[in-house]
Order: structure tokens, then sequence, then C-alpha cells
């Protein structure tokens, strides 16, 4: 008898483990799995203490999308399992809680302190609306996070805390397609900085084409942040949920245009709090 619970994007969008209820297998895809190759099929006949190797492949393969570890925590919670059958490397047969319990400590959030910037500005309040939509999910992570109308706030203070964020966001919509008030003037100056170290991602609304995303995604690059982009998501991790820079046609009001905005900033979120 077969047991099938999906554990999505562990570590491709259609995962799912198996359980043999009779045999007490879990058979769970690429997940507790090794990169070997060896000819002893079980851990405990390795000869070695394989948890180097286990460490590594999950560094590797499974720590980029660790947020959904939880839900594979949640789906063997409750599981009698006497052998982890996975499609890579070493059976597991002993000490199955220990591997188990070694997905949830690597996968564990326990760097704290991080904090965020959001520059942004706006015509009619959809790119405000995008920026309040980071700020919340940001928030709901622990990250304390600052929001910035770059044309209501002065340049200094803005500036001042882009310096003493570990990741920054600027936003804005498009107008004669190039970006709109005063936002050009802050990034000219991020020219000028040492940033290095920090995350940095463009986002913004528009209604025909949206090249000032484009342009503010360009400065950024001129920086020595490292910044987020659709290609290395997919290169890095394989997630094609998650985008940027984030562009919203119009306002933000239908869910898959607020989802898209949260899985770019639940993204950045992970990369922060990241404790491997």
């Amino acid at each position: 008898t077969l047991l099938f619970k999906e554990t999505p994007y562990l570590h491709t969008a259609e995962t799912m483990i198996t359980y043999c209820i009779e045999d007490q297998i879990l058979f769970p895809c690429d997940i507790f799995s090794t990169h070997v190759a060896v000819e002893n099929l079980f851990s405990d006949e390795a000869g070695f203490d394989i948890t180097e190797d286990f460490q590594g492949y999950y560094a590797a393969i499974i720590h980029p999308h660790r947020r959904y570890v939880r839900t594979l925590l949640e789906a063997v919670k409750d599981l009698e399992i006497r052998m982890i059958a996975p499609s890579h490397g070493f059976v597991i047969r002993e000490d199955i809680r220990k591997y188990i319990e070694m997905y949830a400590t690597l996968s564990r959030e326990t760097t704290q302190g991080k904090k965020a910037t959001i520059v942004y500005t706006t015509i009619k309040n959809s790119t405000k609306k995008m920026a309040k939509i980071i700020q919340d999910c940001l928030q709901e992570n622990n990250i304390e996070t600052e929001v910035w109308d770059a044309d209501k706030s002065s340049a200094t203070d803005i500036l001042n805390s882009i310096t003493s964020a570990d990741a920054v966001f600027i936003g804005s919509s498009t107008k004669y397609a190039d970006m709109i008030g005063n936002l050009e003037n802050i990034l000219k100056e991020l020219h000028n900085m040492n940033l290095e170290g920090k995350l940095a991602a463009a986002f913004g609304s528009y209604g025909w084409s949206g090249e000032a995303i484009e342009v503010i995604q360009d400065y950024l690059n001129g920086t020595n942040m490292t910044v987020q982009s659709t290609s290395e998501v997919i290169k890095s991790t394989g997630m094609t949920h998650v985008e940027f820079p984030v562009r919203i046609r119009f306002s933000p009001k239908e869910p898959e245009k607020v989802q898209k905005i949260k899985n770019a900033a639940e993204f950045v979120s992970d990369l922060l709090l990241s404790s491997f």
C-alpha cells in the first residue's frame, strides 16, 4: 500500500515522496540523497561516516529550497520509517531520525537582526503598493524594513538606510520609457558606495513595456551588490516561479500578481535568513 505526499520544490515543483505502509520504507525522490559512486548500497555498510556527503548534497541541491523543507518535515513526522531509499546515493536503514533531524537543523532560520531598505517612486500608487507587499512579506519573516518614497524623503536619509541594510529593493513606475522623480539621483550615488555583501533587486509597475525597471536593473548591476536576476535564480536553484526584476503590469490587484511579488520577497528573505 503506497502513500503519496507532495513535497514541492525539493527540488523540483512536482516532487512528491512515496511511503510503503507495510514495509515502512520511504522513497523520497531526491530528498535525503548523497552524491556518491560506491559499491555498497547501504549507508551502514559504507565503511565511513556519510554525514559530510549527506550535508554536501543538501547544500548543493536542497538548501536553495529550504523554505519547503518545512513541508517535508510535516509530511514525515507521523510516519514510522525503518528505511529511506532515495534516488541518489546510499539507502539509509540506521539512525533514520538523525538524518531527518539534520534536514530540520540545516534548514532552520537562525540568523537574526537582518535589515532591508525599499526605495521607490510612483505615479498612481501601483509601485507603492508593490513596495508595501514586499515590506509586509519581509516583516513577516522578522526582517526589519524601512520604506522610502524617493520624491518625499531626504536623499541622505535614504542612502544611510541603504548603507545599513542587508538587502535593497529599488522600484519605479515607468513614464516615457524611463524612471520618474528623484530615483535616478539615488541610483547614481550608489556607484560611489561600497555595498559589497548586500542583496539587491529591482521592481516596478508599468502600462506599456516597463523600461524603467530594466534601467534600475542596469544601475544596480553597476554596483558591487549581489543583484538578483531570473537567470541566476534558475541556474542556482532550478526555480521558475521566482522572477527578477519584479515586473507588474498596472496595479498588483490580482492574486497571481500579488503572489509574484511575494515569491521574490520570500526568496530574498530566505537568502538573508539562511544559517547554512
